[in-house]
């Protein structure tokens, strides 16, 4: 059975934030599956490295097709989804559970041992799959967090190059709070 870490939550939020977030999850991924597996307006997901894949919330049927990409490691931002889980057991893929409300960022012990996770797998030439319900700011802030410990990038590089990688990420990733705490923790801007 992939491990799934709840650890670590996010500080709790208003109950109105939370009910918002549960509110819209649905029509909010309905969208995202419209703009991206209908319309072809966006991609599902997008390698920012060799070993990392930044997307969107996968189906039980997307996992044979990230299995063949190499996909041995997930990080699941999700709180509303605990991810195919009996699928990834099928294909042997460990997962990484960060449960994080939508429209919210991960908390840094979140994104420390998300980015750790990340760079285990990606040591051993395996591949991972960053994911939140659409691939734009809660993956991507672990994505960006990656980048800038192990690949040396300062914040703004990081950006660009999620944003080469996957345009329609968060365009202002970099002035999360979290990121900057990061960053401040490995001495970089």
């Amino acid at each position: 059975m992939p491990t799934v870490s709840e650890s670590n939550l996010n500080p709790p939020l208003s109950r109105s934030k939370r009910l918002y977030a549960q509110s819209v999850f649905y029509p909010t991924l309905a969208w995202n599956y419209t703009l991206g597996r209908i319309l072809h307006i966006r991609r599902w997901w997008d390698y920012i490295d060799s070993h990392v894949i930044v997307g969107a919330y996968p189906f039980a049927r997307d996992v044979p097709r990230l299995a063949a990409e190499g996909v041995k490691a997930v990080v699941n931002t999700c709180e509303e989804y605990p991810g195919p889980l009996l699928a990834y057991e099928s294909f042997s893929i460990e997962q990484f559970w960060m449960p994080t409300t939508d429209f919210t960022h991960p908390s840094l012990e979140n994104v420390s041992e998300a980015v750790e996770f990340v760079e285990q797998h990606a040591k051993q030439n395996q591949t991972v799959y960053i994911h939140c319900k659409a691939g734009r700011a809660r993956s991507a802030t672990v994505a960006m967090c990656w980048l800038l410990k192990y690949r040396n990038q300062s914040i703004a590089e990081a950006q660009r190059t999620l944003l080469k990688a996957r345009p329609h990420i968060n365009p202002r990733l970099g002035q999360r709070p979290v990121v900057k705490q990061y960053a401040k923790q490995l001495g970089r801007r």
